[in-house]
């Protein structure tokens, strides 16, 4: 026992006592009496009470104890979490850091070489100029040389003609000047020669000077140029200086060969045209970009049916998705959605009486009478539109993507733009006609995108790769094909519904079981 409650009930006890005790002295003597049962009784309850009470503080003491306790456990956990989190943040940035860092140092080592190759260009070209003024130089002085011959050859021809009328006895001295004059012309032939080895030196230098400014020019504009353009361009510009260096052998036909090298040239501007359309149209994109891009241009799509359902009831319904435009090389245009934001799902077995369909563009409505199934996955309905409609609108189409597996990587955009997000994907073994979508170890419990039915997926620059079929696969849409046609609207006909939905169930499980 407590030795502070020891003493707490020895007083208690003592007080009592002296309580009960008379010290004064009475007049007539009393008879003692002592009921010991009630001083107990008394005492005991007494006890009992206090003892209750020193118990119920203990408790209550525990219970705050325990309440503290459980508060600590709890900020203890909150801050563990917090601390975790911003762990993995970290990690996160530093990880981006270090990639940026790397691209960065790629990108300042490529364009230190390109600038590296631009000055040695650039000391070439300037070497060649100065070829060219020399060879120049050479070339007027062998000219003048050359008239400075014929007007001696012209004289000395007349000295010739004058000498003949005179007397046998000049003739040891015209004999000499005809060998003098023999002489002379064989030295205009070397430098006839000479002159035309000059001159197509000097052609061949402005070949090879025309060359290398094209060289230059196009080395400056392709520094930015993804790396196997600029091979490619390299190889069409080698084959060009080649040309040109055989369009340079003749100085005879350097008229035609001129105009053949402009050709050349402009092909290969029209080349470096292209490459130059090419690597912006190649050019990522962020996923905002694109996710701003998809808003921007979105389409409403409303399906409205009246659909018969348990006992026999009617009641309408609405399916609502947003889609974007998507044009084929025909320059036609049509939306997509998948089947199960539409009335005709096909794990779907309900009778339908009617069903329209409405588009809404900014704030104006369009009816459309007929939608298609797409034939590589009927779980993919089409819907084509009018030249015509489209005009009416300033909306941006999206291109279909002719190389989707240049990208690693994937943009999936929800079909109702309530979120946004990239996965890694690679082609399914069964069928290249499906994209098989990367999901993380843990599934996408921890993840902040997770992939569902219905999401478009998009390339890196932003052309339309296809749409997931189910939260694993994407079909590849390449080609716009119908599978099957169904009206809408005042010629819907329940029975051909009916007809169509079969057939398309029956391709359904004919495609791989990985994506059914």
């Amino acid at each position: 026992m407590n030795k502070t409650l020891m003493l707490v009930i020895c007083d208690f006890l003592l007080l009592s006592m002296l309580a009960l005790a008379r010290f004064d002295a009475p007049e007539i003597e009393p008879k003692v009496t002592l009921d010991p049962s009630a001083v107990s009784t008394t005492a005991e309850a007494e006890l009992v009470s206090l003892l209750e009470a020193s118990l119920m503080a203990e408790e209550s003491s525990r219970a705050d104890l325990s309440d503290k306790l459980a508060e600590t456990r709890r900020q203890l956990q909150t801050k563990t979490h917090i601390l975790a989190e911003q762990e993995a943040a970290l990690a996160a940035s530093q990880a981006s850091l270090s990639e940026a860092t790397a691209i960065a140092q790629d990108l300042a080592a490529a364009k230190a070489a390109s600038e590296r190759e631009a000055l040695r260009l650039a000391e070439q070209q300037a070497q060649s100029k100065q070829a060219e003024k020399a060879i120049a130089a050479r070339l007027e002085a062998t000219r003048m040389e050359l008239e400075s011959t014929q007007k001696k050859r012209f004289e000395l021809a007349q000295s010739l003609g004058s000498l003949k009328q005179e007397s046998a006895r000049s003739q040891a001295r015209i004999s000499h000047i005809e060998e003098a004059l023999i002489a002379r012309e064989i030295a205009l032939a070397e430098r006839d020669a000479a002159l035309k080895q000059a001159q197509a030196e000097t052609a061949r230098l402005a070949a090879e000077r025309n060359a290398l400014d094209k060289q230059l020019e196009v080395t400056e504009t392709a520094r930015d140029l993804l790396e196997q353009n600029l091979v490619k361009e390299q190889e069409e510009k080698k084959a060009a200086i080649a040309r040109a260096e055989q369009l340079g052998q003749g100085l005879s036909e350097i008229g035609q060969n001129v105009s053949e090298l402009e050709r050349e040239m402009s092909t290969v501007a029209t080349t470096s045209q292209y490459i130059q359309k090419e690597i912006i149209e190649s050019r990522p994109q962020t996923m905002s970009e694109i996710y701003s891009h998809f808003q921007n241009n979105r389409v409403r799509i409303d399906f409205q049916s009246t659909e018969k359902g348990l006992f026999g009831l009617i009641h309408p319904k609405t399916y609502s998705s947003n889609s974007v435009l998507l044009k084929d090389s025909s320059g036609n245009y049509y939306l997509i959605t998948h089947s199960q934001n539409s009335p005709f799902a096909l794990h779907k077995n309900v009778e339908l009486q009617t069903v329209s369909l409405t588009i809404r563009i900014a704030n104006r409505h369009y009816a459309i009478d007929q939608i298609a199934f797409l034939q590589s996955d009927p779980r993919v309905l089409l819907i084509p539109l009018s030249k015509k409609l489209v005009e009416d609108t300033e909306l941006r189409s999206f291109a279909i993507a002719e190389q989707p597996d240049r990208w690693e990587e994937a943009i999936l955009i929800k079909s109702d733009e309530s979120n946004f997000g990239r996965a890694e994907f690679r082609r399914l073994t069964q069928s290249a006609q499906f994209l098989q979508i990367q999901r993380p170890v843990l599934g996408e419990l921890f993840s902040d995108y997770a992939s569902s039915k219905g999401d478009f997926a998009f390339t890196k620059n932003g052309r339309l790769i296809g749409m997931l079929t189910n939260i694993k696969h994407a079909v590849v849409i390449d080609r716009f094909i119908a599978r099957d046609y169904l009206d809408l609207g005042d010629n819907y006909d329940a029975a051909a519904r009916l007809r169509v939905m079969k057939r398309l169930r029956e391709q359904v499980q004919q495609l791989p079981f990985a994506v059914q």
